[in-house]
């Protein structure tokens, strides 16, 4: 995050953060620190709610060498396995050998490049240098964190969907917008905009018109798409808590009504049967249906009308073409081990072969 687009917080003297402490009576002995009886429910809504008073103080008041000095040795101990290696006095440099200033008779010939020479928990707190507060590094991770906090981001809630994100991308069942976008960057032949392109207008390499002119059954008259594929259906509908899976295996292409027709299993079951994997399989018998599509979005609709579990009513918006994907036997007769499609392997999604047909074109 730049500066420029950094919340704008108002600095202001601190207030009091901790209205809920209540302290413990101690003798008066010299530099001794107070102990703390701390509220959790307060201190968890300080380090997680966007409207916490850390996200209006100047953080170097709080954090800074006078008020560590009040902290039991304790909480210091703890405190120093968080920070960096050269936040000691007895942190060296190192430099990797493969740098062009590394000397061969260099006493740190073995080292490698951060080398911390001990680790964390082995630092004394009284090596701790001081200064470490004040280092714009260390401030500027600071301000991150406040950041951070005012946005939001440190709530539980926010967590469970950066959580719940991560698994979709790690398990397919969750599109990750910004890969499209980077791909979009690198094909911007394949990606021009249609609302900004008129039908005639040149790209300056002979053609016209953009990909949104591209139909699936002109893929499959172009053999992007053919006969003996499978198209493959995913999406998480995260809000429902249900992930719908069908395989379509493309049966023929129509030139009289300009439509693909597809095989499909009825009811939620995902995969096509063993039968229907293999080169020129048999004509298919029940619960197999048969589909005559001619877009993406109507075989979309059609899968999840033979699914069962998602109401038209409750069915978000979305891009079909990014959300079915083509796969195909390779032509050296190599198969790949995913036996669920009979050892096709994946060619990508429609959204991408079109725009690939798209530049080729």
């Amino acid at each position: 995050m730049s500066l420029s687009e950094r919340p704008k917080r108002t600095v202001r003297k601190p207030p009091r953060l901790l209205n809920n402490v209540a302290e413990t009576p101690q003798p008066k002995t010299k530099r001794k620190a107070q102990q703390l009886t701390i509220d959790e429910t307060a201190l968890d809504a300080l380090l997680t709610n966007s409207k916490s008073a850390l996200t209006t103080v100047n953080i170097s008041d709080l954090i800074n060498g006078n008020t560590w000095a009040f902290l039991s040795e304790e909480s210091k101990a703890h405190l120093v396995k968080l920070l960096p290696p050269t936040a000691f006095s007895d942190y060296q440099r190192v430099i990797d050998p493969d740098h062009p200033s590394h000397t061969k008779d260099a006493h740190l010939d073995t080292m490698e490049v951060d080398s911390t020479q001990s680790t964390k928990s082995d630092h004394e707190v009284d090596r701790l240098l001081l200064p470490v507060f004040t280092d714009p590094h260390f401030l500027a991770a600071a301000h991150t964190f406040q950041d951070h906090l005012y946005s939001g981001w440190l709530k539980p809630e926010f967590k469970l969907k950066v959580a719940k994100y991560e698994e979709g991308i790690r398990d397919g069942s969750l599109a990750a917008p910004w890969k499209d976008e980077e791909w979009e960057k690198e094909h911007p032949l394949a990606q021009a905009d249609a609302s900004k392109s008129s039908p005639n207008r040149s790209r300056g390499n002979g053609k016209t018109g953009s990909t949104a002119e591209i139909r699936l059954y002109d893929l499959g008259r172009n053999s992007v798409v053919r006969v003996g594929d499978i198209i493959s259906y995913k999406r998480n509908f995260s809000v429902l808590g249900v992930v719908v899976e069908k395989d379509v295996l493309v049966h023929s292409i129509n030139p009289a009504g300009r439509s693909l027709t597809v095989l499909l299993e009825s009811g939620p079951t995902p995969h096509l049967p063993p039968y229907l994997l293999m080169p020129d399989p048999p004509e298919p018998i029940p619960p197999i249906q048969l589909m005559d599509i001619t877009s993406p979005t109507m075989l979309e609709t059609g899968i999840l009308d033979l699914d069962g579990r998602i109401e038209r009513g409750k069915r978000p918006n979305g891009n079909a073409w990014k959300l079915l994907t083509v796969y195909r036997w390779r032509e050296d007769g190599i198969s790949s081990m995913d036996d669920s499609k009979g050892g096709r392997e994946s060619h990508g999604t429609l959204h991408y072969l079109r725009s690939s047909h798209f530049s080729d074109s």
